[in-house]
Parts: C-alpha cells; structure tokens; sequence
C-alpha cells in the first residue's frame, strides 16, 4: 500500500505507531539517546497539523531512510517486522526486509 508517493510516508500518525524507539540496533546509542529526548519534547509539543522534521526523530527509518547516527549496533536483531507499519504498508514484500537504520527507507 503506498500512499503520499512514498512507500511509507513520514507522517506524524507514523512516528506515533514506530517501535525504532524499542529496537536493540538502537538501544546503545548516545546519539540515538540525545535526538530521542529532543523527539520527545517535539512530539509533546506538536501542533495538530505539523509535521516534525524527519532529522529531528530517531525513527521511522522506513520512510526516512538511513540513520545519521554511527554509533548503532546492527548485529543486534532488527525488529522491524514487528511493528504496525510493516504490516500496514506490506513491508514483507518490499525490496528491503528491516535495517532500515543501516540499508535506506522501504521501497
């Protein structure tokens, strides 16, 4: 299912549904750990209507792509195929099946 042009649209409902925050790929990350506490007040403090930018939340890398932090772990198992998302928009069939963090969005 694609909507918005994109295989997974970065949307807030989407932020919302992402597990990212959860993954073990993650988990470690000082970087991860400081953009997440900046999400956090990003999501808290959102107007109903905007969209926060795609750089200022630590995932949804299925619609955003590669995360820019090098200091994740991606020998630790990637947990993508349990999140509503993936289900959602079929990810199963898609080209890539999980490190979106490490290889790039679905498509």
């Amino acid at each position: 299912m694609e909507k918005s042009g994109q295989r997974v649209p970065f949307t807030v409902e989407n932020i919302k549904k992402c597990i990212c925050r959860d993954c073990p790929v993650q988990n470690t990350s000082q970087c991860i750990r400081k953009r997440s506490e900046k999400a956090k007040e990003i999501m808290e403090n959102i107007e109903s209507g905007l969209v926060p930018k795609p750089e200022d939340i630590p995932g949804l890398y299925c619609a955003t792509g590669v995360v820019t932090c090098k200091d994740i772990d991606t020998s630790q198992m990637c947990i993508c195929g349990d999140c509503p998302i993936w289900e959602e928009y079929n990810l199963a069939d898609g080209e890539l099946l999980g490190y979106y963090c490490r290889d790039g969005k679905a498509k």
